[in-house]
């Protein structure tokens, strides 16, 4: 890799942890969307007068305005930071990728990695569930690719949340890379772990303006 500018610091190790990882990335089972799922109600007066008519209550997504807070197109910046139960082999701060993620409103996420050459695999993908308000949790999948070879997927999982003004979000993220090989059947194994990278997440939103 060629080395970024002074005061950014490097190690060899993250061109394994976050090979073939466009990033970010926390969440134990995904889900293809996110908003509540409508509930049928009986209209007014069908209770006891035989009416069999019914309205529709819940959320729908009517309007840009109604989407999830995370949705769109964001610059994000990943960098390091050991945590209680996981030390890294970096210090903290270090810079372990940045780009562009698009969060998609069918619960879909892709990231573009500008820590990495296109090619070695610059552009993964993930899903992703809304827990909160404006707190929403990713799987993140890559393919590790190390000295031109694949070397298995890399499971990123983070928490973000979406700031009051909608045009940035934080949060925290965890990286693990296994070991997998070519071989059919085996090409998503994660029986061996090489590394086990933890972090924070940091985004702005891209705009028209």
């Amino acid at each position: 890799m060629n080395e970024k500018q002074s005061g950014s610091p490097r190690i060899t190790l993250a061109a394994l942890v976050m090979a073939g990882v466009a990033t970010l990335g926390l969440s134990g089972v995904s889900h293809a969307g996110c908003a509540p799922t409508p509930q049928a109600a009986p209209a007014p007066g069908a209770a006891g007068d035989g009416a069999g008519g019914f309205i529709q209550t819940g959320y729908f997504q009517t309007d840009w305005r109604d989407r999830p807070a995370i949705v769109g197109l964001w610059k994000f910046e990943m960098l390091s930071k050991s945590t209680a139960t996981n030390k890294n082999p970096m210090p903290d701060r270090t810079l372990i990728d940045f780009g562009t993620a698009a969060w998609h409103s069918d619960g879909t996420e892709m990231q573009m990695s500008g820590f990495r050459n296109p090619s070695d695999d610059d552009v993964c993908q993930g899903v992703w569930q809304q827990v909160g308000r404006n707190t929403f949790v990713l799987n993140h999948l890559a393919l590790a690719w190390t000295s031109g070879s694949y070397t298995g997927p890399a499971d990123i999982r983070a928490t973000v949340t979406v700031g009051p003004n909608g045009n940035h979000y934080s949060g925290t993220f965890k990286t693990t890379v296994y070991l997998a090989s070519y071989a059919a059947g085996h090409e998503f194994d994660e029986n061996t772990v090489l590394a086990v990278i933890t972090g924070t997440f940091d985004a702005t939103r891209v705009t028209m303006q």
